[in-house]
């Protein structure tokens, strides 16, 4: 039973620095995920943008329509000067109203776009404003977590030395089949109550008890492994 109680206060030491190594350990993955969080807003104003550069682009093409349209009827309007008949000269009105009905088409399908580059432009406002309230709160996660990482890293340090410090008063074969066992259980030790292994919770027999009681040996559960101490 000495031995036990020397390996119940490293078990604890032990447990504790795996708790954190595998914190430590995660942190990288987390602020990942921070900026994971992150990509997806700005992927949402991408789109935003990408949204009110084509409706942008549609009132452009509309106004080349009006343009083209205009010129068009410019050169008509030089035509007319050297008609000869005012049949012709009628003709020649007609396809300018034309022209005319297709200018008013376009600006029409003008306004409309307007409307939707406005909303858009809101949108593409309302993207970037969420981005930058994204943007601050990963900034503060991200730094919490090398915060975290910084501090851990010491108190890793620290329960590490504490560690060597401790090992000296175990008995090396004990430290060995101690630490063979830890690194395949949660816990190397635990202990007996009612009966029951404390790790498998298997029912033992009651020389198991006994042979605690006798502090001769270190006594592991015949199902699990662990070693046993009365609590």
């Amino acid at each position: 039973m000495s031995d036990i109680k020397k390996l119940l206060p490293l078990q604890d030491l032990d447990c504790q620095l795996r708790d954190m190594k595998r914190e430590l350990e995660d942190i990288p993955a987390r602020k990942e995920e921070e900026q994971t969080r992150l990509a997806d807003h700005k992927a949402n104003l991408q789109v935003a943008e990408d949204d009110l550069k084509a409706k942008q682009a549609e009132i452009k093409e509309q106004e080349l329509e009006v343009q083209a349209c205009r010129d068009k009827i410019s050169k008509y309007r030089q035509q007319q000067l050297v008609l000869k008949s005012n049949k012709e000269f009628k003709a020649m009105e007609h396809e300018i109203d034309s022209v005319l009905a297709q200018i008013r088409e376009h600006e029409d399908k003008e306004l409309v776009v307007m409307e939707r580059v406005e909303t858009a432009r809101a949108g593409v406002a309302e993207r970037r404003k969420e981005l930058e309230a994204e943007q601050e709160a990963v900034d503060l996660d991200v730094a919490d977590l090398d915060k975290r990482m910084a501090g851990m890293a010491e108190e890793i340090a620290a329960l590490e030395s504490k560690r060597g410090e401790m090992l000296p008063d175990v008995p090396e074969e004990t430290l060995l089949r101690y630490e063979r066992i830890l690194a395949r259980r949660d816990r190397a030790l635990v202990p007996v109550e009612s009966g029951i292994c404390g790790g498998c919770h298997m029912k033992l027999p009651p020389s198991v008890a006994q042979n605690i009681l006798k502090e001769e040996f270190l006594v592991a559960c015949d199902h699990c492994g662990r070693l046993l101490y009365m609590s």
